[in-house]
C-alpha cells in the first residue's frame, strides 16, 4: 500500500511540473511577458556605461554612453536608459544625439531613440552649429546617419525649420526635410560700409 501511495504522489508531482512548464512556455510565446519575451532573455545589464567603436585602423568612430544598458542574449538587442551617442570622426563636425531611452539592434549598431531626442552638430568655418529636436529617431552611429518620420524642429544659427520627418547624413553634410516644411529666416543685419 505504501508503494502505491508513493507512486501516485510521484505521478501527481510530475504532472504538476509539466503543466507549469507548458503554461510558462505558452505565456512567453504569446508575448505576455512584455519586452523581455520579444527581445529574448536578459543575459546581463550594466550601469554607467561608456563604449567606444573603432574603425579597422583602430581610430575611434563613436562613443556610446548610457545610465543603464540591458542586453538580451538571444537577439543581441540592447535597451538603453539616457543614451548619448557622440561621433568621433576627425574629418567631420562632431555630432551628439541624446534621448530618454533607446532600443538597439545588433549590439547597438542601429538605435531607435525615443523621448526628448536632441541631436547637435558642431559648427565649422562654413556653417553654424545645428540643433535638431524630435520625439523619436533612428540612428546608425557608425555612419553618422539619423532619420525620423516624426515632427522635427531644426535650428541652425538664427534659422528655424519645422518638418514632418527628416533625414540627416553628417558624412555627406546633408539634411533632407520631408514634408510640411515651415521655415523662419530672420533678416541678416546689414553692415554699414559708408555711413553718413
Amino acid at each position: 500500500m505504501g508503494e502505491r501511495v508513493t507512486s501516485w504522489f510521484a505521478i501527481v508531482l510530475l504532472t504538476a511540473v509539466l503543466a507549469t512548464s507548458y503554461w510558462y512556455a505558452q505565456y512567453l510565446r504569446a508575448g505576455l511577458g512584455g519586452e523581455t519575451a520579444r527581445a529574448g532573455a536578459v543575459d546581463f545589464f550594466a550601469e554607467g556605461i561608456a563604449l567606444t567603436a573603432f574603425d579597422p585602423l583602430g581610430r575611434p568612430r563613436f562613443r556610446l554612453f548610457a545610465d543603464r544598458l540591458t542586453h538580451f542574449g538571444s537577439s543581441d538587442d540592447v535597451d538603453l536608459v539616457r543614451p548619448r551617442v557622440l561621433s568621433m570622426r576627425a574629418d567631420q563636425p562632431q555630432v551628439q544625439a541624446t534621448a530618454r531611452e533607446a532600443h538597439g539592434q545588433n549590439n547597438g549598431q542601429s538605435l531607435q531613440m525615443r523621448g526628448d531626442v536632441v541631436v547637435t552638430r558642431a559648427g565649422d568655418a562654413a556653417r553654424p552649429p545645428m540643433e535638431l529636436r524630435t520625439d523619436e529617431l533612428r540612428a546608425v552611429p557608425d555612419d553618422d546617419h539619423f532619420w525620423t518620420d516624426a515632427p522635427v524642429r531644426v535650428q541652425s544659427g538664427n534659422n528655424v525649420l519645422r518638418s514632418q520627418g527628416m533625414d540627416f547624413d553628417n558624412v555627406a553634410r546633408r539634411i533632407e526635410l520631408r514634408r510640411e516644411v515651415v521655415g523662419v529666416f530672420p533678416p541678416r543685419s546689414k553692415t554699414c560700409v559708408r555711413c553718413p
